[in-house]
């Protein structure tokens, strides 16, 4: 839910006392005089193992209400805050933080402030030394271990990440966070057998929350299996009529089957729910337009819609229609418009790379090598373009819908490549690849005449 739509803090347990069932290190887990300021606290902890932002930022707001020298839920607030762009106020919270005194805080606590000023001074591997520190000496802390997988999770490392989620499973069955991360390591990875496996789990063990729901629509959605996808999302959204993720997959699917007035009345059931984001009303809004204009081959109109709705060239919908309209741009030969959005995502990946986002950096480097192939191949620049596609497809992965549509394009993509350059074997081999993972886009592929830029076969 970020500028990876092309292309998070889950924690999930089961119930909302289930926290106290779970192996912690001796004395008070997070220190307050105000009984009540804990119970909202552990409110927002529940919330937040559910995804449900909203709740949680209720809960913290009200802690600090009941105990205003709360600090942890003060750091706590200050990373929900900040998540919703409200920086000053995320950064008055973290004044506090720093000015407080830390000295009866738990060991755990200070690990997580300590930490968190790592991060933002930029000290990675001072943030993860301290992590490596605090979890040797207790190994059974689900709260620092679940931390530790995904920060391993989001740097790339998926075997370490896949063992922690084991282990994390296996000291504390509750916290079935877990189940959701080992199925999107397998996603990731195209073991797509094991990743249904661990979200039908998710849900088994969760089936009153949202996301186990939405998370298996995700997977149906990239295997093509659109109609088990809308079930599972339209009873994620049942569940939680407020879970945006679950529209934004829901919204994919209907693109996916080129209903577009599907997609827009997807976004119109939101506007009886209330309180729906802006950026995700204008962003998932500018994202079906440009996909409806780009599946009728009105290019031309891409361009203009990009030059007069500046608003969908950031935030939620910024990756997609960036990409979107480059290919326009190229196939209409407007190169002084492609070599601005290549400029454009090159700067976005030094900005990721400077503040150590991996995985940012990983989609963004994929999507900047993507369109670099669209140009090359509209040159005529066949073998690079083969190159620069396959540069994309190893930085991109399925860990997320988005994702996985984008890397299964691209293949495609690549594909039309292959076949201009006359190499038939190695382009059937990699159509066949796309097949077996979802089969109806291969299905519409062929009936474009296996062109999306038109490239004549040699």
């Amino acid at each position: 839910m970020n500028k990876k739509i092309w292309l998070g803090l889950a924690v999930v347990v089961v119930g909302a006392a289930a926290v106290s069932l779970i192996a912690l290190p001796r004395g008070a887990e997070w220190t307050t005089d105000s009984p009540e300021a804990l119970a909202e606290f552990t409110a927002a902890v529940d919330a937040q193992m559910k995804l449900y932002h909203n709740e949680v930022q209720a809960h913290l707001e009200k802690a600090l209400e009941l105990d205003p020298n709360f600090v942890i839920a003060k750091l706590y607030l200050a990373d929900q805050i900040k998540m919703q762009d409200n920086k000053e106020r995320a950064q008055q919270l973290w004044n506090d933080v720093m000015a407080a005194d830390k000295s009866k805080l738990t060991e755990r606590e200070r690990v997580l402030i300590e930490r968190a000023r790592a991060i933002q001074e930029k000290r990675y591997e001072d943030a993860e030394q301290m992590l490596d520190a605090y979890l040797e000496k207790h190994p059974n802390d689900p709260f620092l271990l679940h931390r530790k997988a995904l920060s391993l999770w989001m740097a790339g490392d998926f075997e370490e990440a896949e063992r922690l989620n084991r282990r994390l499973i296996e000291i504390a069955p509750n916290w079935v966070i877990a189940y959701n991360q080992l199925g999107y390591i397998a996603m990731s990875q195209g073991r797509f057998v094991e990743a249904e496996e661990y979200f039908t789990s998710y849900r088994f063990v969760a089936p009153d929350q949202a996301n186990p729901h939405d998370s298996l629509g995700e997977l149906y959605l990239i295997l093509g299996r659109y109609e088990e996808a809308e079930a599972s999302l339209l009873k994620s959204i049942e569940i939680k009529p407020d879970f945006w993720a679950a529209y934004d997959h829901l919204s994919m699917v209907r693109m996916a089957l080129a209903d577009f007035a599907g997609a827009d009345r997807v976004v119109a059931m939101t506007q009886s729910v209330g309180d729906v984001p802006d950026y995700w009303t204008t962003g998932m809004s500018c994202i079906i337009r440009f996909a409806e204009l780009a599946h009728n081959q009105r290019y031309r109109e891409i361009l203009t819609a990009q030059e007069e709705n500046p608003e969908c060239l950031k935030g939620h919908s910024e990756i997609y229609a960036y990409v979107t309209a480059h290919r326009a741009a190229c196939l209409l030969g407007e190169w002084d418009i492609a070599d601005g959005i290549e400029g454009h995502f090159a700067e976005l990946a030094e900005e990721a790379g400077a503040e150590g986002a991996k995985d940012d950096l990983s989609n963004i480097v994929g999507a900047l090598a993507h369109i670099r192939g669209v140009r090359l191949a509209v040159e005529g620049d066949l073998e690079a373009a083969i190159e620069s596609f396959e540069q994309a497809d190893a930085n991109m992965t399925y860990i997320q819908a988005a994702n996985g549509l984008f890397k299964l394009y691209n293949r495609l993509f690549l594909v039309e490549t292959l076949f201009a350059a006359g190499d038939d074997a190695k382009a059937h081999k990699l159509l066949s690849q796309v097949r077996s993972v979802n089969p109806l886009m291969v299905e519409e592929f062929e009936e474009h005449g296996l062109r999306m830029m038109g490239l004549e076969r040699e």
